[in-house]
């Protein structure tokens, strides 16, 4: 496979790090691969470059408008992933399958679409967070920012663990639909005025403290006016969680026989993760 010096480098030299290095990541693609193209056999569908092509544009409209930036954005995914040429074909021909199979089982309600609409143009709420490792830890940082007039910004960079710290704790505007935050933690926030500070919330990682900064209203785009992009979003969203299902269901039925010891570890190790998200 190479020479050092002179001497070669052969491929029974290399194998063994290469399945210690990404095994397990690599025979979970193949092992998909494989169901994915007997169910689609069985289905009767035809996967074309049409296909495939349609998955890079998702993949690209999903990290930025901007097809410049977008592509700059993949050429960096595909770096930190290892995703050469064919493993970034396999990628694009797991979903495209998946999809396929999952094809005409997403329904996009009305309910659904308002809201998404809440979401992406409703109120929302500019907060600030601190989180500690303790109830102990996270009571003693409330009086420090309240009756200790210390800055909550301050504290936050100095004393939270999350990673919003370096920001003074600012987080991402916050939506009370918005279920990427934990409900407690949701909750917490609509029961402050502007400027407030919640009492300890338990989350993972700790108890956090959080500070009503601002409330913002929605932007005025009515749900008519968004209706076409928001329910492209929904749909997407909802095949995507179809295909995850889809892809357990498939790994679940496997019959997976690995003779190599390491890469049999590998794969035991691999296959948990594998079932919660493909």
């Amino acid at each position: 496979m190479a020479y050092v010096g002179g001497e070669a480098v052969r491929t029974g030299a290399l194998t063994p790090r290469l399945i210690e290095a990404s095994g397990g990541e690599v025979l979970g693609e193949a092992v998909l691969a494989a169901m994915l193209r007997r169910r689609l056999m069985e289905r009767g569908v035809t996967l074309t470059d049409a296909d495939l092509e349609a998955e890079r544009g998702l993949i690209l409209a999903s990290l930025s408008p901007d097809a410049n930036e977008a592509a700059r954005l993949l050429g960096e995914l595909r770096r930190q992933r290892g995703l050469g040429e064919l493993r970034f074909r396999g990628l694009l021909e797991r979903s495209a399958g998946l999809r396929a199979l999952v094809a005409g089982q997403v329904e996009v309600t009305e309910p659904a679409l308002e809201q998404a609409h809440r979401l992406r143009h409703g109120p929302s709420d500019r907060v600030r967070l601190i989180v500690a490792e303790s109830l102990v830890e996270a009571q003693h940082l409330r009086r420090r920012v309240t009756s200790g007039g210390e800055s909550f910004v301050d504290v936050a960079i100095a004393e939270s663990t999350d990673t919003s710290a370096a920001q003074g704790g600012l987080l991402p505007l916050v939506r009370p639909e918005d279920t990427s935050y934990p409900e407690g933690l949701r909750r917490a926030i609509a029961g402050l005025e502007v400027g407030d500070v919640s009492q300890p919330v338990a989350v993972d990682g700790g108890f956090a403290l959080v500070k009503l900064v601002e409330e913002l209203p929605g932007d005025g785009v009515t749900l008519d006016e968004a209706r076409s992009q928001l329910t492209e979003r929904v749909r997407r969203r909802a095949e995507r969680v179809l295909m995850e299902q889809m892809a357990r269901e498939l790994i679940r039925g496997a019959d997976v026989l690995v003779l190599d010891p390491e890469l049999k570890a590998q794969w035991d190790r691999r296959v948990p993760e594998l079932i919660r998200s493909p």
